[in-house]
């Protein structure tokens, strides 16, 4: 026993952390940093799942494309791509978890780029005015002069011919809007914008921004401010979202991609996409290939 104690005292040692060097062999002692992890993880309460060493089942692996993971959570030491994020934000475990960015990425350059991006968005029937018929697997909106035969719900637009997406966006986001007709505004709102009052339309508050297209012009309003927005006319009108970094652009989509306009601001809650239709006019969330 004496020998094999002599014979580790007498080689070189380094920490493994700060890689300083010791002889003889110094005394071990308690790592702090992760102790103290260890003790806030067992306050939370949660117990890990009983080993399972049955086979993989159904629905068990996933078999679609690999995302780069964009953010992780400081507390469950898990990263995150942006499909898989919004669970982990509902989870009542992980509320009041705290996630950051692990990954900032540039808003990409070609459309094939915002196609990565890309969300099958859906008009919620419980938001869309009376006078909207909701078609086309509840992705296209259109303002006619008879009123639908919807249930009356809370959440129904009373005074504006508009809609808002089922669908609650967050992380980086693209989808694009159709539109035939006359003027078409196309919108990002929080949930909790107001559903009746002449200040409950799209860009006529501050929990909504929108970009009205006309036949030969643009304009971008928020709060009741109008920006008038140069560019060429198209049909089809791209919207880019990236929630964290509080960006929000409109893009005019034909052969080529033009920015009309860019909104640099702070989100603070989830968005939904929005649509505002005036008489005689159709707009469509197009479904991407």
């Amino acid at each position: 026993m004496d020998c094999i104690q002599s014979s580790w005292d007498g080689k070189l040692y380094s920490c493994p952390v700060c890689r300083k060097s010791f002889t003889p062999r110094p005394v071990l002692l308690k790592n702090t940093m992760l102790a103290a992890l260890v003790e806030k993880l067992k306050k939370t309460g949660r117990q890990p799942a009983p080993a399972d060493h049955g086979y993989a089942g159904a629905e068990d692996v996933y078999t679609g494309r690999k995302l780069r993971a964009c953010k992780s959570c400081l507390q469950c030491l898990i990263s995150y791509c942006e499909k898989h994020l919004q669970p982990h934000y509902e989870s009542p475990a992980f509320q009041g978890t705290e996630v950051d960015v692990l990954l900032p990425q540039p808003e990409p350059r070609t459309r094939a780029g915002f196609l990565k991006y890309s969300r099958e968005i859906t008009l919620d029937l419980n938001t869309a005015h009376i006078q909207l018929l909701i078609s086309e697997g509840n992705r296209k909106a259109t303002l006619t002069e008879q009123q639908q035969c919807y249930s009356s719900h809370p959440d129904r637009f009373a005074v504006w011919s508009q809609v808002l997406s089922r669908e609650s966006l967050t992380g980086r986001c693209y989808w694009e809007v159709e539109r035939r007709g006359g003027r078409v505004s196309v919108a990002v709102a929080y949930k909790n914008i107001s559903r009746a009052g002449w200040g409950s339309g799209f860009g006529f508050n501050d929990k909504s921004w929108a970009l009205e297209c006309n036949q030969n012009s643009y304009t971008f309003s928020y709060n009741s401010i109008d920006t008038p927005v140069s560019g060429p006319r198209s049909s089809r009108v791209g919207v880019y979202l990236d929630h964290r970094a509080g960006i929000l652009s409109f893009y005019s989509v034909s052969e080529t991609m033009t920015l009309l306009h860019r909104v640099q601001t702070k989100f603070t809650q989830p968005l939904h996409a929005g649509l505002l239709l005036y008489y005689e006019t159709t707009a469509e969330l197009c479904k991407q290939k």
